[in-house]
């Protein structure tokens, strides 16, 4: 087992983890947790996203939380700010923002990328190799997303030779950093282990980050296996929040509290306060009226709960 020394734990709750929230976040509060994020040790971060507020309500207020965001961690030359965008269009907002690293998403599925970005996926690799000609000389770090990388939920068969190609082609245009998504939280240990093994003799393990959703709970043990690949790069989500719009019943990415957990205890470093990530956790679920799903939180909840009992039923003595 080749487990790494160090991952990097890239923050989603801002984007991934808020989009599909129906009752819509003031921004102040938005970026109040990003920058209390930060102080619990994020070192990336996906603030947002450039697309149409018709369709995505929630991120309406992307220009306002990019701005705050980048000016809270100008001073902070270890931490790095992304966001995500579906077209060229959104790659102009960010520029014009000041944004220098941005995530440009496409599906394995081609049935997702209809409804994702209303193109087929051939028709986003194309509109993919434009903009990085477009914007290879204007200072943009890009990132290519693999959305439903690991499976789809329409009824498709993902083969690792297809996302090979699309991984190839972000390779040939010079791009260094490729994200893998189970954007509908399909994937099992065997199916990531099988896809990993097809996928990294031809990227190299440092140039992908995992993306996992946890609709059915299988996304810390298909960390445990990414790791043991030797991936070091992993997006998460405070809480566990997030879901894609465009995919039934999908559910939150893994929780961040939950893989520095696993990582740490496996003397893996995330450069996390562990304790301090679970209260904001707490504190967040609570203030946004979220389902508290990640384990290590609902473990200090639980502690709580029951010390406070034990106090009363003193106190009542």
């Amino acid at each position: 087992m080749a487990f790494p020394k160090k991952i990097i734990i890239a923050e989603q709750a801002p984007r991934d983890g808020w989009q599909n929230w129906k009752t819509q976040i003031p921004a102040e509060t938005k970026v109040k947790y990003i920058k209390k994020m930060i102080d619990c040790g994020t070192q990336r971060m996906e603030v947002t996203s450039y697309v149409s507020p018709k369709w995505v309500p929630q991120l309406a207020d992307s220009d306002i939380i990019t701005k705050e965001s980048l000016e809270y961690v100008k001073d902070k030359p270890g931490v790095m700010l992304t966001a995500l965008t579906l077209n060229s269009k959104g790659v102009e907002r960010a520029i014009s923002l000041g944004m220098k690293n941005v995530c440009f998403v496409i599906s394995a599925s081609n049935a997702h990328n209809m409804r994702n970005s209303n193109k087929p996926t051939l028709d986003c690799i194309a509109d993919f190799e434009n903009m990085v000609n477009m914007y290879s000389d204007k200072g943009l770090n890009i990132q290519l997303a693999i959305a439903c990388a690991f499976g789809s939920p329409f009824n498709e068969e993902i083969v690792p030779e297809e996302v090979v190609k699309i991984c190839q082609v972000a390779l040939s245009h010079g791009i260094t950093s490729i994200g893998l998504g189970d954007s509908a939280g399909m994937s099992t240990p065997l199916n990531t282990r099988r896809m990993l093994e097809a996928i990294l003799p031809h990227t190299g393990a440092d140039a992908i980050s995992i993306h996992l959703h946890d609709t059915r709970g299988m996304a810390l043990a298909n960390c445990f296996v990414s790791m043991e690949l030797g991936v070091s790069n992993f997006d998460a989500s405070l809480g566990g929040m997030g879901g894609c719009p465009y995919i039934p019943g999908a559910k939150g990415n893994v929780a961040t509290e939950d893989v520095v957990y696993m990582a740490e205890n496996m003397g893996i470093s995330t450069g996390y306060d562990l304790d301090k990530l679970i209260d904001l956790s707490l504190e967040m679920t609570d203030e946004l009226g979220a389902p508290l799903v990640a384990s290590q939180a609902s473990i200090r909840r639980n502690k709580c709960l029951a010390e406070a009992e034990k106090a009363a039923k003193a106190a009542k003595e």
